[in-house]
């Protein structure tokens, strides 16, 4: 059974632009190979939406991505996101950085992202959105940052099936150019998978016990 994040994007999703009168031309994004993230489906573009579906092996994983617009005024891109869990613990909460050169907003997650309809059991939801602002030193100097926080009930696990998959959809609302750059940042956060603290605790009890016969 797939875990999806949608139920509380509606409500913690503010300054929302309802009307849209540039034409999005043209859109792609793709992983940016630093082997974080693997996606099996680069991407797909209908017009209004980006969608994609890949492997993540760590955090921080990165989706780069460009889009073309007819006008300068205010588009709104919708982004979908399918992600495997292929790191080494089980996820209980997943950030969601997104960057841009110029000022944008988030918008609620919506029908319009075909592949990931809101509908499902889930135990996931927004913990928390950070209104994008302008970056003052570090990675994003200069750049327009924002933040999804993305909790769950029941941990993802590590696995290559449905049962170890986070489905996630939001918008971005932007203006003033006809060509943009954007970054969609991925860190999934967790704890080791029981197999996993046991074998830790053995290495560390291994440690322990090397340690005190090299002292003797």
């Amino acid at each position: 059974m797939k875990t999806k994040v949608f139920a509380a994007f509606v409500l913690a999703f503010a300054g929302y632009c309802a009307t849209s009168s540039a034409t999005i031309t043209s859109a792609s994004w793709t992983n940016d190979a630093d082997g974080a993230i693997n996606c099996k489906q680069n991407w797909t573009f209908n017009g209004t939406t980006l969608t994609m579906a890949g492997d993540q092996f760590w955090g921080p994983g990165h989706m780069v991505g460009t889009v073309q617009t007819d006008t300068t005024q205010d588009p709104t891109l919708y982004l979908g996101s399918s992600v495997n869990n292929d790191t080494s613990f089980a996820w209980t909460s997943y950030i969601v950085n997104v960057v841009m050169g110029v000022p944008f907003t988030f918008v609620p997650s919506s029908e319009t992202v075909e592949n990931y309809p809101p509908s499902g059991p889930s135990d996931w939801s927004v913990a928390g959105v950070t209104t994008p602002t302008l970056q003052v030193g570090g990675l994003y100097n200069g750049l327009y940052e924002g933040t999804i926080d993305l909790t769950g009930g029941t941990p993802i696990p590590i696995s290559d099936q449905t049962a170890g998959e986070l489905d996630f959809s939001y918008g971005i609302h932007f203006s003033s150019s006809t060509d943009y750059s954007f970054t969609q940042e991925m860190i999934p956060q967790g704890v080791p998978e029981p197999g996993d603290l046991g074998l830790v605790s053995g290495l560390l009890f291994g440690g322990f016990q090397l340690i005190k016969r090299l002292r003797k």
